[in-house]
């Protein structure tokens, strides 16, 4: 059931069902995707409400509600093909990511409109991607990541303060990871930068300048979300 307002992107039921199936599945598979700016709104809410799922049925220690959950969150996925492992990927390597996160497992930041017809574009990423993969093969997922570090290093390059809000969002990527890890990905996304951007690399230097960064970033207090006042209040049942 999904709570709220729901788009129907110009698509019957079960067609709709079927492409935000089909999103969430490719998401889970490769870490993020490229899609209108609807479409990745609502993949949003199923890739999240599987998240979800899966986290109560590692949590839970009834083996009955864990044979629900399960066969809730098959219902939601296409498991065929290149995605028959996409449960074992949930299960072993993204819940077990989000244990200590109570929710917002995804990010929707927004493109240029699409070239051909001007559709609103966006990207839709999981929160917390590692950069490096099992694989150790480069993961280039985490855009949100990638794009502070470059901020930083231009900042570096010009000589120049860092924005507020860079050292805000860097603060609330160390929130739910260990700083040390934090500052390891932080120092390789520098190196695979410098190298495309053929700049000179100084290991030592980047280190201690990631490190100077992370504690100017958490020593800058996060920003309390503000509720926007009601237009319309009850003063008494009807």
């Amino acid at each position: 059931m999904t709570v709220g307002i729901a788009r129907k992107l110009s698509r019957d039921k079960p067609h709709r069902d079927a492409l935000l199936k089909n999103l969430a599945c490719q998401l889970f598979q490769h870490g993020s995707i490229v899609s209108t700016h609807a479409k990745c709104k609502e993949a949003s809410r199923v890739a999240e409400r599987i998240i979800t799922w899966t986290k109560r049925a590692l949590t839970t220690r009834s083996s009955v509600s864990q044979v629900e959950l399960k066969s809730q969150i098959q219902s939601q996925l296409f498991l065929a093909g290149d995605n028959r492992k996409l449960m074992e990927r949930l299960f072993h390597e993204i819940a077990p990511r989000y244990l200590e996160r109570p929710g917002g497992y995804t990010r929707v930041l927004r493109l240029e409109p699409r070239a051909n017809d001007s559709a609103p574009q966006s990207i839709l990423e999981l929160v917390d991607s590692p950069v490096m993969s099992e694989s150790h093969t480069v993961n280039r997922g985490n855009l949100k990541m990638w794009l502070l570090v470059k901020s930083v290093i231009n900042d570096d390059a010009n000589q120049l303060p860092h924005n507020p809000l860079t050292l805000q969002n860097l603060h609330k990527l160390a929130k739910f990871k260990p700083e040390a890890h934090l500052h390891d990905e932080i120092t390789l996304i520098k190196k695979i930068l410098f190298e495309e951007m053929s700049m000179p690399y100084d290991e030592a230097l980047e280190k201690e300048r990631t490190q100077a960064l992370l504690k100017q970033a958490c020593s800058i207090p996060l920003p309390k979300k503000q509720r926007k006042p009601s237009s319309y209040v009850m003063v008494s049942r009807p």
